[in-house]
């Protein structure tokens, strides 16, 4: 089997009603807008056997395009797919999983979950509007809902969310290192006793693990690391200063990550691109369900967005994935769709 030509196209799904406004101010705040920074790069590897592998990421158009010349020629079995990135990692195992008959979780040692948790999301909003976000997110059967917090208001986001949506809806806060202090995010955590906190996922500056050590000590909620480096990894659980890992990267790499967690008995989540469409949500399927410990809800939201790439989405149901059992990634392009959105 031998590949005969990629075609790359980029395409941008708005976010559904309720997060457009939202994600507007949110990539706005980094100088950019969804337009730009939500747009990923499809890739289609046709084979002279008739076999088609998808893959999804990058926003580089010109770029995936000569990437993609180094694979014309080849057969998928000659590559290392393992040490890959995005959209070829997902093609390449996409080709070799349909070649063989068996689904992409049969390449990464088995299936060990029938079906992958996810979170519900929410970028940094004032507490109003990401109570409304946790509302549609328990409407939706979720059970944990990850937000973007900062130290100023992130408890009154917690209880806004509680009220909205029970104290069984439990809530991970993403603060990306700017609670800043251990003093801040001891106060913070002090403050939401009794709410139903999943995590805190790098509340301090990662570098700091005499940081993370200590708020371990000090604080009730649970300390996650988001961080795919298997040394990194090491070095937390080895000075005993996480619960969780947030974990993503190249296969080779997420398997190497997990294992090391595993050791520790940490549990974790995978974190591809979150803010995906439905190639990524099938790869990250596999993979998680091919993971002991990948036992936390996912950062994987194509559900957000207001329509689907594929003809087969996966759908959450009561925050669940069901894996896909067809060979390959098992997931199909909605040509129709594709040719609606896109834009390059």
């Amino acid at each position: 089997m031998k590949i005969t030509r990629i075609t790359c196209m980029k395409v941008f799904i708005p976010w559904q009603e309720s997060f457009k406004e939202a994600m507007r101010q949110w990539r706005a705040s980094s100088k950019t807008t969804p337009e730009e920074e939500d747009a990923y790069i499809i890739i289609q590897v046709y084979t002279d056997e008739g076999l088609v592998g998808l893959g999804e990421g990058g926003r580089d158009l010109k770029r995936i395009q000569a990437q993609a010349e180094r694979f014309i020629g080849k057969s998928p079995f000659e590559v290392n797919p393992y040490q890959l990135g995005m959209p070829f990692v997902h093609a390449m195992f996409d080709l070799i999983g349909q070649a063989l008959g068996v689904p992409v979780y049969e390449l990464f040692g088995g299936k060990r979950h029938d079906k992958v948790p996810v979170a519900y999301w929410s970028p940094y909003l004032p507490p109003k509007e990401t109570a409304k976000h946790a509302e549609e997110g328990k409407r939706r059967g979720f059970k944990v809902h990850k937000i973007k917090a900062r130290p100023w208001d992130a408890v009154e986001q917690v209880k806004a969310m509680a009220t909205a949506a029970g104290n069984d809806y439990a809530i991970r806060i993403d603060p990306n290192c700017l609670f800043e202090t251990p003093a801040t995010t001891v106060r913070i955590d002090h403050e939401l006793a009794g709410y139903n906190v999943e995590c805190f996922e790098d509340p301090v500056d990662k570098t700091r693990m005499e940081w993370f050590r200590l708020l371990r000590e000090k604080c009730r909620i649970p300390i996650c690391l988001h961080s795919g480096d298997p040394r990194a990894i090491h070095e937390a659980t080895k000075c005993d200063a996480i619960d969780y890992v947030n974990i993503g990267g190249t296969p080779q790499r997420i398997f190497k990550a997990a294992a090391v967690a595993e050791a520790a008995g940490c549990p974790v989540w995978l974190q591809n691109e979150g803010h995906c469409l439905d190639i990524v949500a099938a790869f990250d399927a596999h993979l998680g369900a091919a993971i002991p410990n990948a036992t936390l809800p996912f950062d994987t939201l194509p559900f957000l967005r207001e329509g689907s790439i594929a003809e087969n989405p996966l759908e959450p149901h009561a925050g669940f994935f069901d894996v896909p059992n067809a060979p390959g990634l098992g997931i199909k392009l909605d040509s129709k769709v594709i040719e609606r959105y896109r834009v390059e």
